[in-house]
């Protein structure tokens, strides 16, 4: 459930920011959502868990990288995600093609090298016409400016106890690197927008 607290972010927002702080205010915006986010993709979940049904949810950031390799890519993400916070444990996944990458991650725990929480599934693919197909599915018409984007960044949920702390720092990280927009299928683009859920 979440609290008052965790959607802080939303009334910083409302706050005047300075004139050089854009970046700042993306970056509140992608927290707060993702906070917010978070309570609703964990009802979901746990509604799917009771149901029976496999526990998964997937988080999809499209953006504007000029990477032209997606391990690379991954890489540029990873040591990003390693400079701004806790450690992190993992395995990467593949060989794919070069513009494909994938990595099994999760937040480290500090007294050893397991995870704190189930790991995450992160998956890059790089190309403006790599990604045409989900850019099209998830924006018909263009309405998010999305078109044209060459990045392709997808964060897998599974398991009983998701790892948020790094959904935050992963979805903090690609709108700071490469300037993602978020989509999920259950709230399409609304999903960096949503209200804390009522509880």
């Amino acid at each position: 459930m979440t609290s008052a607290k965790s959607c802080i972010g939303q009334e910083l927002l409302q706050v005047s920011l300075p004139h050089q702080a854009p970046v700042v205010a993306s970056l509140l915006r992608a927290i707060a959502g993702a906070t917010c986010m978070m309570a609703r993709i964990t009802n979901s979940l746990r509604s799917s868990k009771d149901d029976g049904g496999t526990v998964a949810y997937q988080l999809s950031f499209f953006c504007r990288s000029g990477e032209e390799r997606g391990d690379e890519a991954l890489d540029r993400l990873l040591d990003y995600l390693l400079e701004s916070g806790d450690r992190l444990v993992g395995e990467w996944l593949g060989p794919f093609v070069d513009s494909v990458a994938a990595f099994r991650l999760g937040t480290g725990g500090s007294d050893s090298d397991r995870p704190v929480a189930d790991l995450l599934t992160l998956e890059i693919h790089v190309g403006v016409a790599e990604i045409a197909e989900s850019v099209i599915a998830a924006s018909p018409n263009d309405e998010w400016g999305i078109w044209g984007c060459d990045l392709l960044a997808t964060v897998t949920l599974s398991g009983d106890n998701p790892d948020w702390t790094l959904v935050h720092r992963i979805w903090a990280a690609a709108v700071s690197l490469w300037r993602a927009v978020p989509w999920d299928e259950s709230s399409g683009f609304e999903i960096a927008a949503g209200e804390a859920p009522q509880h």
